[in-house]
């Protein structure tokens, strides 16, 4: 257990999979969360009483995390509600479908990227706003370990958006730390999430590349979480510009 009691911490993507369980496990240990969705309005508010039902403190707010002016809004609601963000989980994406590289459209590649990267930029850019005059925070890109694998017949793209967010994570790191601002990222692997079906539907793309994990199995999101509540934490006020993969030795 890491004490974030009191922080405010904005995640993104936060109505299922890692997000889901972020949101749930940093509200258990006092943090104020605010759990960001698109369009899961349903996951969204089923989070948000579980929490209360803790006794713990949450909200959600809907926004396009590709749209500025959306992402500016719920960044301002946010600060509306709980005054500051001490902490930016950058975990919304996806890898929208399968492709091989000679099939790729042009559309495949720029939404993936949007998605994927130009939401980091965002949330990161409207949050910083308000981070950089205090001199302090946290920002925790999640990225995949699919950026080092490659992703070779079903996901360059995904892989490659990724690894855009791993070199985005190192060059704000050593760009932010002037400004009291510590960023890192964590790298999941194969983890037990809805991203799977959605990505690759009636592929059983879980099962099958659970068994090309060194460890046997794939993660919950539950030990991916973990990682984050650790680097949101003052336990890891000394570690900046990583990439800790947590992939099972994939």
């Amino acid at each position: 257990m890491h004490n974030l009691s009191g922080k405010v911490i904005l995640i993104t993507g936060a109505s299922s999979g890692i997000g889901l369980a972020t949101a749930e496990l940093m509200a258990a240990q006092g943090a104020k969360v605010i759990i960001h969705y698109h369009t899961n309005l349903n996951g969204a508010m089923e989070a948000v009483q579980r929490i209360h039902e803790k006794a713990g403190e949450a909200i959600a707010i809907q926004a396009n995390v590709r749209n500025k002016e959306e992402v500016n809004a719920m960044v301002e609601q946010a600060i509306s509600s709980f005054g500051t963000i001490d902490v930016l989980v950058n975990n919304a994406g996806g890898g929208i479908r399968q492709s091989t590289f000679m099939g790729m459209s042009e559309e495949l590649w720029e939404e993936t990227f949007q998605l994927n990267v130009t939401s980091v930029l965002l949330c990161s850019q409207a949050v910083l706003t308000y981070m950089i005059p205090v001199k302090s925070g946290k920002i925790i890109n999640v990225s995949s370990a699919a950026a080092r694998i490659g992703g070779a017949g079903e996901s360059i793209h995904y892989a490659s958006a990724k690894g855009a967010i791993n070199t985005m994570t190192i060059g704000m790191s050593k760009e932010l730390i002037d400004y009291g601002i510590i960023v890192n990222g964590v790298a999941p692997g194969i983890v037990e999430t809805p991203f799977h079906d959605k990505f690759a539907p009636g592929d059983h793309r879980l099962e099958r590349l659970s068994s090309t994990v060194p460890i046997k199995r794939a993660a919950t999101a539950r030990e991916v979480a973990e990682v984050i509540a650790f680097l949101s934490s003052d336990a890891a006020n000394y570690i900046l510009g990583e990439i800790i993969n947590v992939s099972g030795g994939r």
